[in-house]
Parts: structure tokens; sequence; C-alpha cells
């Protein structure tokens, strides 16, 4: 099919990599006065505490990273007294919305979450 984009090129993230909660907790542990296990013990409880209060249908909001909520992928139905949420119901998904503000000047979004990054050119594959 083409498009106004066929034969352009842009911009696209690539991940160079994952970075796990060892990894994390390893890192933070001596930026500060807790241990890695501390770490491990925080996120693990966060973790679980999110899933609960999502599940209850709260946003969890962890300021300075952004708000986590749960979305449904359903299937529609005609009338409402059709729905039979254990047929249309296909699954859930986790979505996550990086912390944003407005400037006081501008009504210009900034996220600090991905302020500062550096964007640069990636390794090309080689594709036949």
């Amino acid at each position: 099919m083409k498009g106004k984009s066929e034969g352009r090129y842009y911009a696209k993230a690539v991940t160079m990599g994952e970075i796990h909660t060892p990894e994390i907790a390893k890192i933070l542990c001596h930026s500060s006065t807790v241990t890695e296990g501390d770490v491990l013990a925080v996120l693990k409880d966060l973790t679980s505490l999110m899933k609960q209060e999502m599940g209850e249908g709260h946003t969890v909001v962890l300021d300075g990273l952004g708000r986590f909520k749960i979305s449904i992928v359903s299937d529609t139905v005609a009338d409402p007294s059709e729905f039979n949420a254990s047929k249309h119901i296909r699954g859930l998904h986790c979505n996550f919305i990086a912390e944003g503000h407005h400037g006081k000047d501008t009504n210009k979004l900034t996220k600090p979450f991905t302020e500062g990054i550096k964007c640069k050119r990636a390794p090309i594959n080689d594709v036949e």
C-alpha cells in the first residue's frame, strides 16, 4: 500500500538492551544508604500493592515517574444486556503514562521522565 511516507525515513526508538531489577537494585544501593536487599524488597512490595490497587480500579501515580492503570480489551456487542464478561473480555493491559507538566508561561507540556535524553543514530543492521 502506497502512502505519503513511502521511500521516506523517520526516527524510531531502538532498544539497546535491558536492565532488570537485580541490576537496578545494585546501582541504587551504591547511590543511597539502603541495601540491595532493601531495594529488592520495596520493589517487590510495590509491585504487589500496584496490582492490588489497580485491581480495585485505582490509577497508581508514582510522582516523578508517571501513572499506571488497567485497560480492557473486549469484543463489542449490539446491546449492553448481551455483554458477558467471561465471553467478551479478551484481555487486560497495564497502561503507563509518563509524568508531564504544563509550563507556567506557556502551555507546552514537559515530561521530566524523558528530559535530557539524547538521541543518536543507532547502528544499522545488514538486512538482505
